[in-house]
């Protein structure tokens, strides 16, 4: 499975297995801005993101091409490590950042072992060649690109579309061949968008933390009229900066979500009057008030709070977070909820 991050990899080794990549690996902190090697540097080590978001700079000469970004999960630096050629490109940190370092001269101990981890390093450089090669042929006809959300991680159609410079837009079907996101670019920049009923940037958001998208992809050149594109608020952020934010969210995303996994659990109040805690972002406020408003009756779940809020599931689950945490919600399973009913209606009957 070429799909798979690293941090799903290691939930199929064993333990022995797991001893031995912490054993022949380093964790390196490193703050925002900076560089983690240059280019023509030497390929002493191979990288892998546990936080944060990296930076592939891209060739000064090669004049409009945008920046690839990394996060969570992503591994570099493995092709020079393995060729053992020299660097090739200058990566640096966007924000504060933690690698696990696998250094070339460990790579026969891990390899005897941990030897699932190079089958796994084969399948992720045989997964990035085949992307790269079908994007290549793709953008030699116009851009009129499309495949299966499989075979094509989002960052990737994202940032090929901004080299492109097109103006067009990119449509995401699922399983059964229904709609399900719509983005408008004009000449390489977002324009607008739309994911289910989100619009604006909570689409683009939203976008990201959708990990697993099932379904196709098609992105169509046209020069059609501003008026004729996606119907949604106008998108004027600087796209970098929106896909650092957007990868930032879905690893803040990931870490929050461990903390909620039952989907079945709902919230109900426990207090009667509404209080943002002091220490929460006051940005999200306004959010929260609106689900202390969807609760007011009866326990609802996080899902189904996702689809009656204008706002991303990040940010739900951010101000849910916070509300657990205050004391302001607790937590609700399906079997209590089901019980708690069944005492109202025995009581009705009294």
């Amino acid at each position: 499975m070429a799909d798979r991050d690293f941090f799903t990899f290691c939930t199929s080794l064993i333990p022995v297995e797991l001893k031995a990549m912490g054993e022949l690996s380093t964790v390196v902190h490193l703050e925002e801005g900076n560089v983690v090697y240059s280019a023509n540097d030497p390929s002493d080590a191979l990288y892998i993101i546990n936080r944060g978001v990296v930076e592939l700079v891209p060739d000064p000469s090669v004049r409009g091409t945008p920046s690839t970004y990394l996060s969570r999960g992503d591994i570099f630096g493995d092709c020079e490590a393995l060729s053992d050629l020299p660097r090739t490109h200058l990566m640096r940190t966007r924000e504060k950042v933690s690698l696990q370092r696998i250094c070339k001269k460990d790579f026969s101990e891990l390899s005897k072992r941990v030897p699932a981890f190079f089958r796994y390093l084969c399948e992720q450089m045989s997964s990035r060649l085949l992307r790269n090669h079908e994007l290549s042929l793709s953008k030699s006809h116009c851009l009129e690109l499309s495949g299966n959300l499989a075979n094509f991680d989002i960052i990737t159609i994202y940032q090929t579309i901004l080299s492109s410079m097109q103006t067009g837009e990119l449509s995401i079907l699922d399983e059964s061949h229904q709609s399900l996101a719509a983005y408008f670019f004009e000449r390489g920049r977002l324009h607008s968008g739309q994911f289910q009923h989100l619009t604006g940037l909570e689409a683009f958001w939203q976008l990201f933390l959708s990990e697993s998208l099932h379904g196709t992809f098609s992105f169509s050149s046209s020069e059609k009229s501003l008026i004729d594109c996606v119907k949604s608020t106008q998108i004027n952020k600087f796209e970098g900066d929106m896909l650092i934010t957007a990868l930032q969210y879905r690893d803040e995303f990931q870490s929050l979500k461990a903390k909620y996994p039952d989907k079945d659990v709902e919230l109900r109040r426990r207090k009667l009057n509404f209080s943002w805690p002091a220490t929460a972002k006051p940005e999200l406020q306004a959010i929260a008030e609106e689900i202390w408003q969807l609760v007011y009756t009866t326990p609802m779940s996080i899902e189904n709070m996702f689809l009656k809020c204008s706002v991303c599931e990040f940010k739900i689950l951010q101000v849910v977070d916070q509300l657990v945490e205050a004391e302001l919600f607790r937590l609700v399973s399906a079997d209590e909820t089901q019980t708690s009913n069944e005492l109202v209606v025995e009581a009705a009957r009294a």
